[in-house]
């Protein structure tokens, strides 16, 4: 009895760090894996992607290396990426994406979380109109840059005003 108590005394404290190590491993791939997906649900409907989704995608491989679930969806949806977008059926690739926020989502236990509420997203207005302007200036920069026209500059009313009011003065002097 004494020789089991001393093979207990010592195996307690081994037994207690290997299961510490164990589960300090396991909190460190769930939150990596949790990490991953809030990025990519925080990032869903962003366009274009920021670094952050393209890095979290590239990653998926090594994070959810142990659920072919996820990585099959993930292939899945890394092949509709390399299509041109002339041919890129939107609306598949879309799919496939929530189907794989979905799959991501239960692998992380939240099993109640439905794919019409991945899908929704909220953008406030002013950054689609931020956008729009954005693209309208880059797009005038590089038709300007490229030399192939100059900048369109109209005459307002209040310059005329200015030019006569300078006229007055030079006459002053």
């Amino acid at each position: 009895m004494e020789i089991i108590n001393i093979i207990a005394i010592l195996l307690s404290p081994v037994i207690a760090v290997c299961i510490t190590l164990w589960y300090q491993n396991y909190r460190s791939k769930r939150n990596d894996k949790m990490k991953l997906f809030l990025t990519l649900m925080a990032n869903r409907k962003t366009f274009p992607p920021p670094y952050s989704v393209v890095n979290g995608l590239n990653t998926i491989d090594v994070v959810f290396h142990q659920h072919s679930s996820v990585l099959n969806l993930w292939h899945l949806y890394y092949d509709s990426l390399h299509q041109k977008a002339e041919v890129v059926d939107w609306e598949r690739q879309n799919h496939i994406y929530l189907d794989m926020l979905t799959e991501m989502a239960r692998v992380l236990h939240y099993k109640n979380l439905k794919q019409t509420e991945i899908d929704k997203f909220y953008t406030p207005i002013a950054y689609g109109q931020q956008y729009v302007i954005s693209q309208e200036l880059q797009n005038e920069l590089l038709r300007v840059l490229k030399g192939t026209s100059h900048f369109l500059v109209h005459q307002k009313e209040w310059q005329d005003k200015t030019e006569d009011t300078d006229s007055q003065n030079h006459v002053q002097k």
